[in-house]
């Protein structure tokens, strides 16, 4: 879930609580694993085939857009009595699974220290704290050559209080989403070449991999296209070819999305030292005023 090039060094100083873009990553939301499938069909596959325009683009829609929206906002997408041209890919998802059997390295349920009920946190990486930990060891050797002055200086010791940052994220979460993916063509041979990619993409398995924002989702294609056309209607309806193809998704989410109030990213220090502080009490029960004896 980081980013290849990510360095803990880099983080921004002050406050431990950032955000995810601070460091360098995003969150993974829903949004991020509708986006990785609409990406992976309109950027991984590229689909192209013959129109009266020439060998062009098939345009990818998420669902389908209001034709009002359409007609004002995408105006190449439909003629002037406001059909929709074809060919065309729409993506839309179908359902959301939350599957129990699927909980990734944490088998358990794992709730937060702060015993409200909400899921626990993940650790991503570690780092010692140079300067605190450096400041540590010598002021344990000062201490030492003070209370021993017969001790050999600069002799090597083994310092007990490092100071360690931890960075952590709460446990995703994971999903099962499916997606349904809608072929519409006029003719027969642009139907071909639209459905090819998603069959020849894959090799001998259906499954791939997609990218979004620093995260891996796993998706598998279902085995069955199902196809539809008018073909044999007599009517005066445009000509039209569907295919439809589902997809189903294997992502996690990471937080409660804007609705979190809690910081998705934390970052904690490890307690070395404790410090009690000390009160002197006189024999008669009262407690002397500062600078009495």
């Amino acid at each position: 879930m980081l980013p290849d090039n990510f360095d803990f060094a880099m983080m921004p100083t002050g406050s431990h609580n950032f955000k995810l873009t601070e460091i360098g990553m995003l969150a993974s939301t829903i949004e991020d694993i509708d986006a990785a499938i609409v990406d992976w069909v309109k950027d991984d596959l590229g689909i192209y085939t013959s129109t009266n325009e020439g060998f062009t683009e098939v345009p990818v829609l998420w669902q389908v857009p209001e034709r009002a929206y359409q007609i004002k906002n995408e105006e190449r997408l439909r003629d002037r009595a406001g059909a929709i041209k074809l060919p065309v890919i729409s993506v839309e998802r179908t359902g959301i699974v939350k599957d129990p059997e699927r909980k990734g390295g944490f088998q358990a349920n794992i709730y937060s220290n702060d015993h409200n009920g909400r899921v626990g946190r993940m650790v991503l990486a570690k780092r010692i704290v140079p300067d605190k930990t450096r400041n540590f060891a010598v002021a344990a050797g000062t201490r030492t050559l003070l209370d021993l002055p017969n001790e050999q200086r600069y002799y090597p010791r083994v310092n007990k209080k490092v100071v360690i940052q931890t960075l952590s994220i709460p446990i995703p979460i994971y999903i099962n989403s499916t997606y349904k993916i809608t072929l519409k063509s006029e003719y027969q041979q642009q139907m071909n070449d639209m459905m090819t990619p998603f069959i020849g993409r894959t090799g001998q398995i259906n499954s791939f991999v997609m990218r979004k924002n620093g995260h891996l989702y796993e998706a598998f294609i279902e085995q069955d296209f199902t196809h539809s056309n008018n073909v044999n209607n007599l009517a005066e309806d445009m000509r039209m070819f569907t295919s439809e193809i589902t997809i189903r998704v294997l992502g996690y989410l990471i937080g409660e999305g804007a609705n979190d109030d809690r910081p998705i990213v934390r970052i904690d220090e490890n307690t070395v030292e404790y410090h009690f502080p000390r009160e002197s009490v006189m024999p008669d029960g009262t407690i002397p005023l500062f600078g009495d004896k």
